[in-house]
């Protein structure tokens, strides 16, 4: 499974199967790149942008899955699709 981006709250959430990931603030000004591992717990945030990723076998993923819109969701959304 690939990475999956959520809106939670006005906040954006990775769900991914990977237990380390790279944040870069995904913007033009961005931030400087932060590996994160998201071991023991299953989930962590970025200390510059706040944006939280969370590993798919972690109890939060689903929470996420119900709980948050899906971001292509929203692109789709914003094209008049």
């Amino acid at each position: 499974m690939a990475d999956r981006v959520y809106l939670v709250d006005e906040r954006e959430v990775v769900v991914t199967p990977a237990w380390a990931v790279r944040c870069d603030g995904n913007g033009l000004l961005g931030h400087p790149v932060e590996f994160i591992t998201l071991a023991p717990r299953g989930e962590a945030v970025c200390k510059y942008c706040g944006r939280r990723f969370v590993h798919e076998s972690s109890p939060a993923a689903e929470l996420v899955r119900t709980k948050g819109q899906p971001v292509e969701a929203l692109e789709t959304a914003g094209r008049g699709r």
